[in-house]
């Protein structure tokens, strides 16, 4: 018990602690519409961005074509440029499109990163690849304020548009049709998640970013029907698998964000087989059960509806 006091008394075990906190708020806020959205893949595209744009602000740093350069400032322009190009692919609402997107994407902002390590002096080239890598025990208090800020603005946006992100998600074309402003906020939603990706692989790196973005948010979609019960579930599961992975790092001496990584995919598996489970066991008595409503036809519905009063409440000002 002495031990474990010492251990939370230690301000870098500290840090790591509230990092792992508001990396599950940033996975519950924006993962969750990244899975919804189908653009799982977008999470690895923009942090492997990040370490182009890292490796770009690198060179312009030591080249001295741009001495005031930060390599944080690359990051985010090429995540937010990610995001732009996948937001422009998938306007028209076929999220296909938008994979491919990020895939180009992807391909490019890595390209970029190892064409320009050669240019890096070798001594820095390992802060580059620490983009890919990270380790969340090693985070300064710069990393945990901008980690946390990020946390901050996405539970804002997340509680006031929240429905709007739902829509988009689920039904581009027919928000559109509907008259919701959906560009807008599929834009919005595509940028603030760059951003806090972006931020997020700063701070624990693309391994541990990927893992926690996407596997704990496409666990809680086997076992949760509702998108409140969906985020919730996501925060709890992305925190069980880093403060897990945490502790785990600190007896096996092993990476705590491959540990998390590992952990987040298990958790996935096993809700997969607790939702087969579930199926196999309702299949088997002859009972009759009301069909699984359609989240896309529910939020259609519901869009319809506030459409209509919209239009109720025009004419009756009329």
């Amino acid at each position: 018990m002495n031990d474990l006091i010492q251990l939370f008394a230690i301000p870098f075990f500290q840090r790591a602690l509230i990092a792992s906190i508001l990396i599950a708020v940033v996975a519950s806020t924006s993962g969750t519409f990244l899975v919804f959205r189908g653009l799982s893949f977008m999470t690895a595209g923009v942090a492997h961005a990040a370490l182009g744009g890292a490796a770009l602000g690198m060179f312009l740093q030591y080249s001295g074509i741009l001495p005031w350069f930060d390599p944080v400032l690359g990051s985010l322009i090429f995540s937010v440029l990610v995001a732009v190009v996948t937001g422009y692919a998938g306007e028209s609402g076929i999220s296909q499109k938008m994979e491919v997107a990020v895939g180009v994407s992807f391909a490019l902002s890595m390209s970029i990163a190892v064409f320009l390590l050669h240019y890096i002096p070798p001594t820095q080239v390992p802060q580059v690849w620490g983009y890919l890598v990270g380790d969340i025990l090693l985070l300064d208090n710069l990393d945990v304020v901008l980690l946390g800020g990020t946390a901050i603005i996405l539970v804002l946006i997340a509680l006031l548009f929240n429905k709007e992100y739902v829509y988009v998600s689920v039904d581009m074309e027919g928000s559109i049709a509907h008259g919701l402003n959906a560009r807008a906020y599929h834009y919005l939603m595509l940028i603030t998640s760059a951003l806090a990706i972006a931020f997020a692989t700063k701070a624990v790196g693309a391994i541990l970013v990927y893992a926690i973005m996407v596997a704990p948010a496409a666990a809680s979609n086997e076992v949760m029907r509702s998108v409140r019960g969906v985020m919730v579930t996501v925060f709890f599961f992305a925190l069980v698998s880093e403060v897990v992975g945490l502790f785990a790092s600190l007896t096996i001496q092993a990476s705590p964000s491959a540990i998390a990584g590992i952990i987040a995919a298990l958790i996935y598996v096993v809700t997969m087989q607790i939702k087969r489970f579930r199926d196999r066991v309702n299949a088997d008595f002859d009972t009759e059960f009301p069909e699984e409503e359609d989240l896309s036809d529910t939020f259609y519905e519901a869009l319809s509806a506030s459409a209509e009063q919209a239009h109720e409440h025009e004419h009756n000002h009329d």
